[in-house]
């Protein structure tokens, strides 16, 4: 999940973005303001990887505002002005917004910071050895180890969420989200609000759903996950 901001002097330009990042699964919209300053210390106290942006602010530009940003907080600009997009590009922006911004142009913009940040994590995780996980269980003091390769998928089950093996199913107090956050992207991908999978597993698809090895279930591809996982798949299909 990309947590991001928006930083804007016209509430109105706020509504349109707050409207259109609700399309995008992979954005988690955190803060909102109108003040850059205050933009600032929003993105200083709290976990912020992205930042739409306006240029043209009373108190501090946007450009002098990214200027002062950690190293590892992107951004997409959104201004009325196309005059700066030499100064910004510079600057290693994601992308370029000019307003009034349709909302296919976000998506795409959306899109190239999903697969910016996808990237990064995987090459964090390069080096890292994920075979495994302990999950806690409703008794105390007790955990479970949960090899990865012996995991076929995830459901989602109100409260709890169920671990599925080949010949057991776990059941914890945790939500389908925290899950998703404690799994590798590397070999696990959530295709469904109620499910995630391990891409090992699969040997079919068919019809939107997903075939797992030895499994009768058939996990489906929502509408909402599907564009990321084709995309994830086409590296690997031969026509």
């Amino acid at each position: 999940m990309i947590r991001c901001v928006i930083i804007d002097d016209e509430k109105h330009a706020i509504s349109i973005l707050e409207n259109y990042i609700q399309y995008v699964p992979q954005l988690q919209l955190i803060g909102t303001t109108t003040n850059p300053l205050e933009g600032l210390e929003l993105v200083k106290s709290m976990q912020v990887d992205l930042i739409f942006l306006d240029i043209q602010m009373d108190e501090m530009s946007g450009i002098e505002l990214t200027k002062l940003l950690p190293a590892n907080v992107k951004v997409i600009f959104c201004t009325a002005f196309s005059e700066f997009a030499v100064e910004t590009y510079n600057l290693e922006a994601i992308d370029y917004l000019l307003k009034p911004i349709p909302l296919p142009r976000f998506l795409k913009a959306a899109q190239r910071a999903s697969n910016i940040f996808l990237n990064s994590s995987l090459k964090k995780l390069e080096n890292i050895p994920n075979d495994y996980i302990f999950i806690k269980t409703d008794q105390k003091g007790k955990m479970i180890k949960l090899n990865f390769d012996e995991l076929f998928f995830v459901e989602g089950m109100k409260n709890y969420v169920a671990f599925h093996q080949a010949k057991t199913k776990i059941l914890c107090h945790l939500t389908l989200k925290e899950v998703e956050d404690g799994l590798p992207t590397t070999r696990f991908m959530r295709v469904h609000k109620s499910y995630i999978v391990s891409l090992k597993q699969i040997i079919a698809i068919e019809n939107n759903q997903l075939i797992l090895a030895g499994r009768v279930e058939r996990i489906p591809i929502s509408d909402t996950y599907k564009e990321n996982f084709l995309e994830r798949m086409k590296n690997n299909l031969l026509i």
